[in-house]
């Protein structure tokens, strides 16, 4: 008898062992709860005043996510229970960041929930913005604790069907995999539509001290902010659901997502309704929509998981398709908005004076061109997928060109569209009221913008589809081949991988200087760059960078075809390059090509020699 029992109980007690550390997770989100409603309550400077009384707000947003988590922990969802705690970690270093633009430059932060500038003055941190600080960094500890809890195999104490008493996992590998289709990219695309207005202006101000810019007019704190809440969300949305072994785990981290938004959307809307300089913006809109578009995919797995229980086992829903299609129409749409923003003025002229034209639009058009093809290409069946990893890399050529292309149009002129405010009125005597000369922005400067955003999402739509493709192969393999190695699907470097080494790591060096130095000189012209003379065309190349040695990275661990197709949209990209030297220089007076032009030779020479490398083993 005592044996029997003795069986019984060991599996309940290694299951609450297991449960412990998501209960440590817990704790430490519910301290970092605690330090975000001192942050609500206490002042974050010293002197300052908000701009409407928003601590009982900011209070309930910061205890809501710990507050489901701990319900669903005593419902014994565990696994939902750490997926809240994920997805609400998500955007903390974001929000990190953002926080600390207080700290810098009060007078630039366009935040009344925290503190409505008076004045231009320079208010000192106070308690409130270090407690504000410590409980997002809570928050992260927590998420990531949960994070490394619920990679535990399936059946173990995040099943929460089992916890349940029901036998089997939740709902089944089949069912898994057929919620998790049906749900990616719908999630996707929501967390698209939210990280739209995270870039887009919090509000419409008339007040002489509260500034409503967009993400790219703002100081650069809270531009590297608001950009890394945009790429976190949509980045966060796809993760969140193709990650987690358990759907439970996936449909928790959806909600935590969902929560952890509603504090970035809610406070400006709460802010343009209570105060009377203030009106409602398009942005936080958007936001509160992706909150509750997310919050109805998070609720909806449980039906998701039941329906698709009847499916025969090994049925895969039909959806890589679909995700390629879907990244035809971005791209597409993506360039033809590159070719508008560089064919229309990005300046127009208040009085009689001619307005310049930026001299990066035909790089623009260059770029917008090479994506639209290959988001017409999408639409064959037969080189769809070989042409999409060409396109998850090609896409930063249109933020490379577009945020040359915007430089002119900031530094210049000035646009007045719902990404940007508009409180200042027309301008006066033929001046922009900014001081930035008798130029306002023009339709081409909205276009870039737009095409900008457009390459984000394509890019992040193109890597689901990559994400999925994976898995079928993987799959297939797997039916196919029991024991070995999936038919050249790897899980570390690949033998075609090794041999690329040489070529590839001098590509990405070659490319790192081709990006970091000058590929036009001419006599009174600075080129920005990335490491001297900072200005907005760095953001683009410092992207192009990042991108260009991820991709690198991984055509190591790719298919040879897939790291050939990856070897391609790389050259793209450093071919794109190397064409500002006659494009851009050609409209400069006494242009001569910089030493940027030959290390982009340089490294499609060994792009080229990487990639007939990765053919050579695609043929073996």
């Amino acid at each position: 008898m005592t044996t029997a029992s003795t069986q019984v109980d060991s599996p309940r007690t290694e299951a609450i062992t297991r449960r412990q550390p998501l209960l440590a997770a817990l704790v430490v989100a519910a301290l970092g709860a605690v330090m975000s409603v001192v942050g609500a309550v206490a002042p974050a400077l010293d002197g300052a005043s908000r701009g409407f009384p928003s601590a009982p707000l900011l209070a309930v947003l910061a205890v809501v996510p710990v507050a489901v988590a701990f319900l669903l922990l005593l419902r014994s969802r565990f696994g939902m229970a750490a997926g809240v705690l994920m997805g609400a970690a998500t955007l903390a270093p974001a929000a990190v960041v953002l926080d600390l633009q207080l700290l810098v430059d009060p007078s630039a932060a366009s935040r009344p929930e925290l503190y409505f500038p008076r004045d231009l003055s320079l208010p000192s941190p106070s308690i409130g913005l270090w407690a504000l600080l410590a409980g997002h960094g809570f928050a992260l500890v927590a998420g990531v604790v949960a994070l490394a809890m619920s990679r535990q195999e399936p059946g173990s104490a995040f099943d929460d069907t089992g916890a349940r008493g029901i036998e089997g996992d939740s709902g089944g590998s089949d069912d898994s995999a057929a919620w998790r289709r049906r749900s990616v990219l719908l999630a996707f695309l929501i967390a698209v539509v939210g990280a739209c207005g995270l870039l887009m202006a919090p509000f419409h101000s008339s007040d002489l001290y509260l500034l409503a810019r967009n993400a790219f007019e703002g100081p650069a704190v809270e531009l590297v902010g608001r950009v890394l809440s945009a790429a976190t969300l949509s980045a966060g949305a796809v993760l969140l659901v193709v990650v987690p072994r358990e759907v439970t785990v996936a449909g928790g981290g959806l909600l935590g997502l969902a929560l952890a938004l509603a504090a970035w959307g809610v406070p400006p809307l709460a802010a343009a309704l209570s105060m009377t300089s203030l009106d409602i913006a398009v942005g936080p809109c958007l936001v509160v929509a992706a909150v509750l578009g997310l919050l109805f995919v998070a609720t909806r797995h449980a039906t998701d998981v039941t329906v698709s229980s009847t499916s025969p086992k090994g049925t895969r829903l039909p959806g890589g398709r679909k995700l390629e299609l879907a990244t035809g129409v971005f791209a597409s749409v993506t360039g033809a908005s590159a070719v508008l923003g560089a064919v229309l003025p990005q300046l127009t002229a208040i009085g009689s004076a001619d307005a310049p034209e930026s001299p990066a639009r035909w790089l623009l058009l260059a770029a917008g061109g090479v994506i639209g093809l290959l988001g017409l290409a999408m639409f064959v069946t037969r080189v769809a997928t070989a042409v999409r990893p060409v396109l998850s890399v090609a896409w930063v050529g249109v933020p490379l060109a577009a945020t040359a292309v915007l430089d002119t149009a900031l530094t210049t002129g000035y646009t007045s569209t719902t990404f940007s405010p508009t409180q200042y009125g027309s301008p006066v005597d033929g001046l922009d009221p900014l001081g930035f000369g008798p130029f306002s922005s023009g339709p081409g400067a909205v276009w870039a913008w737009l095409a900008m955003v457009g390459a984000v999402v394509t890019a992040c739509c193109s890597v689901v589809a990559g994400v999925v493709e994976r898995e079928d192969a993987e799959d297939a393999a797997a039916d196919e081949v029991s024991g070995e190695d999936g038919n050249g699907i790897p899980d570390g470097v690949t033998t075609v991988g090794l041999r690329m080494l040489i070529p590839l790591t001098a590509a990405a060096v070659l490319a790192i200087a081709a990006f970091g130095t000058p590929l036009v000189t001419a006599p009174e012209y600075v080129e920005p760059g990335l490491w001297s003379d900072v200005g907005t065309p760095t953001w683009g190349l410092a992207a192009a960078v990042l991108v260009i040695v991820g991709a690198c990275v991984l055509a190591t661990r790719s298919r040879p075809a897939r790291a050939a197709a990856l070897l391609a949209g790389v050259a793209c990209v450093v071919g794109l390059r190397a064409a500002t030297a006659p494009l851009v220089g050609g409209e400069i007076d006494g242009s001569a090509a910089g030493l940027g032009l030959w290390f982009s030779l340089a490294a499609l020479a060994a792009l080229a020699g990487a990639g007939a490398v990765a053919m050579t083993g695609r043929r073996a």
